[in-house]
């Protein structure tokens, strides 16, 4: 009997030792995966958030470079001519961005409309505030956004001054910020419940995830606590991941990015409670079970690194040809530099005479002519240590990150320059693309910056030459 009182009593003790052991450990590991989840998912969000700010960027630089180049065509044949209006009715019903295409007024109050429209007679052009905007630049130029008042919808003029000696001219177009709608849509398809674009000056919500909001003022009198809190931030300026109360007794992580090429802020928000949801689902086996919170831990922590990967891997990556972008490139040529010093072969690859195809066919057709240019140098340099990426616009580059002498890159370079004569000659005869190379061998000294300055400086030697050939440094 006593000893069977011993035994139970020596299980007791090893009960009362291990179990808060035990409970510790899992403490332990439920507040480092806490706080795993929270750092991770504020990552996510700032990489999440500087992809799409960067779409939004891009899509707005591709609006001022085609509105810049019917604004030169139209300064080049000059106003005196029926072509420049000619070429001017084409912007109407062409561009998803400013389907009503160009409009343009002159000082003397005449008033040009590429669509067709025809003002009453109490429209004054000089009183307009696109022609009072326009007048203050050279350069197209966004413009303060508005609630367009027969459609609904938001969108902004873009508006540039002409150069002509005789009379000054305001050429503009209403750019409908409908694609910024998609992308707030597209960001909160995930754990990011709020996004929205506002402009810095009168604090117009451009376009939020909450359509209701779209169109209104962002204040601190906005009726959510949230949208007040983002008001607070915006008036200090700064940028960055921020955390703020919401309404009820919610908590948000806030991001705040600036708009390049616009006076615009991108704000995204996620709920703090909806970013410990799936936590808080398994708190009960994290309490009975040791292991179970191992593999918790291991399990959410892997499937964050897997999506950090993918955004990293994406920020990276341009989006048209999914090629490497100029960031993602040099990154891996540095590290081949590293690894393999005095070792490989740089090729920095230009288009020529490619303005042709987007003067000519459209920007449509230009996308895909880069699209399947990207296409033949993957399938060319296709070898292990090969990088290939679009550096910006028609300029491409790539890496050869191997041993290569001259006589076998001049072989190399030869039969690339034919195919690439015959698959462009094939699809686009009337534009007479070509591309010039110019290559640079890697010193065992070299550093990157000087192995691209002595890539571009034989690019600069073979369109010099003529185009249509590659270059060696």
């Amino acid at each position: 009997m006593k000893h069977r009182a011993r035994y139970i009593w020596t299980n007791i003790k090893l009960v009362c030792t291990i179990v808060p052991i035990v409970l510790l450990i899992i403490a332990i590991y439920f507040v480092l995966v806490r706080n795993e989840i929270i750092i991770l998912s504020k990552a996510k969000l700032s990489l999440e958030s500087q992809n799409y700010a960067e779409d939004i960027s891009t899509w707005t630089k591709s609006v001022l470079q085609e509105m810049t180049i019917y604004k030169t065509m139209a300064q080049q044949l000059g106003f005196d001519k029926e072509a420049t209006y000619k070429m001017l009715e084409t912007s109407a019903g062409t561009h998803d961005a400013y389907p009503y295409g160009l409009y343009m007024g002159d000082e003397k109050g005449n008033y040009y409309d590429s669509s067709g429209w025809v003002p009453d007679d109490d429209f004054v052009v000089t009183e307009r505030d696109w022609y009072k905007e326009g007048l203050k630049h050279d350069t197209f130029t966004f413009g303060e956004p508005y609630v367009d008042a027969m459609t609904g919808s938001t969108c902004v003029s873009v508006t540039a001054r002409l150069e002509d000696d005789s009379t000054i001219r305001v050429l503009a177009a209403d750019v409908y910020l409908d694609y910024a709608a998609q992308l707030v849509e597209e960001v909160t398809a995930n754990e990011i419940e709020c996004a929205l674009f506002v402009t810095k000056d009168s604090r117009l919500i451009v376009a939020d995830s909450n359509a209701a909001m779209t169109g209104k003022i962002l204040s601190t009198e906005n009726d959510s606590l949230l949208y007040q809190n983002i008001s607070c931030l915006l008036d200090t300026e700064t940028t960055g991941l921020f955390e703020v109360p919401g309404d009820g007794n919610g908590h948000y992580f806030v991001n705040v990015s600036t708009i390049e090429n616009t006076g615009w802020y991108f704000v995204t928000c996620m709920n703090r409670a909806v970013v410990m949801q799936n936590l808080k689902r398994i708190e009960i086996p994290m309490l009975m079970v040791a292991v179970a919170a191992a593999l918790l831990l291991f399990a959410v922590t892997s499937k964050f690194s897997r999506e950090m990967s993918i955004i990293r891997k994406k920020a990276k990556r341009d989006p048209l040809t999914n090629l490497w972008n100029r960031n993602g490139f040099e990154e891996h040529i540095r590290l081949s530099l590293e690894e393999n010093p005095g070792q490989g072969l740089l090729l920095i690859i230009d288009m020529d005479n490619f303005k042709l195809v987007n003067d000519q066919l459209g920007h449509p057709v230009g996308d895909k002519v880069l699209q399947d240019f990207s296409k033949l140098l993957e399938s060319f340099f296709n070898r292990n240590k090969d990088v290939v990426s679009r550096l910006g616009g028609d300029e491409f580059a790539v890496f050869i990150g191997r041993n290569i002498t001259a006589a076998e890159a001049d072989a190399m370079l030869t039969k690339f320059m034919s195919i690439v004569h015959k698959n462009l000659e094939e699809k686009y005869p009337a534009q007479n693309l070509s591309a010039s190379i110019g290559a640079a061998f890697v010193s065992r000294s070299a550093s990157y910056s000087f192995l691209y300055q002595n890539a571009d400086k034989a690019l600069y030697e073979a369109k010099r030459g003529g185009k249509n050939r590659f270059q060696f440094h």
